[in-house]
């Protein structure tokens, strides 16, 4: 239930405002769709639009399908679904970087506490190692704060 928080402002942005193509698909990047003197809003719409919302919804639906799987708890499909979910956030970092500086640093913020808790979650589930679970829940709950933040001004930044 540690994800649950984030899904609701992310379904509702990336239903909004959100491109159709899968992020691996986004052939125009953040940086070439705004102009180097375009806005800050401007160049935080272009990311979104460029699969940066895309990108929000797959870590989002990752985060619901590892919280379907600890509730309750089948290790088997924790262990996947927390793999994936270390898969989609390494895939998130490697992305275009938001253009904007204070949510960059935010994004960082909510991928590296993500990423260590779905590797935490991956342990666990494969060792049924109580500590790692510990660790998984710590760190989920700060990069959740971290996402739901970026999620949030994203939102009031491109009208979602």
């Amino acid at each position: 239930m540690v994800a649950t928080t984030a899904v609701a402002l992310v379904l509702t942005l990336t239903s909004c405002g959100g491109t159709s193509a899968a992020p691996e698909q986004s052939t125009t990047s953040a940086s070439a769709s705004a102009s180097p003197s375009a806005d800050p809003a401007t160049k935080l719409r272009a990311w979104a639009d460029a699969g940066g919302t895309d990108t929000l919804g797959v870590l989002m639906k990752g985060l619901k399908q590892v919280d379907k799987d600890s509730d309750p708890v089948d290790l088997a499909a924790l262990q996947t679904s927390c793999a994936q979910l270390t898969a989609d956030i390494e895939a998130a970092a490697e992305e275009d970087p938001m253009p904007d500086e204070t949510l960059a640093k935010r994004w960082k913020l909510a991928l590296d506490h993500l990423g260590k808790s779905a590797s935490a979650c991956t342990v666990g589930a494969a060792s049924e190692d109580q500590a790692s679970f510990d660790l998984m829940a710590a760190e989920m709950s700060i990069g959740t704060d971290h996402l739901n933040a970026v999620v949030k001004r994203v939102g009031e930044i491109t009208g979602s």
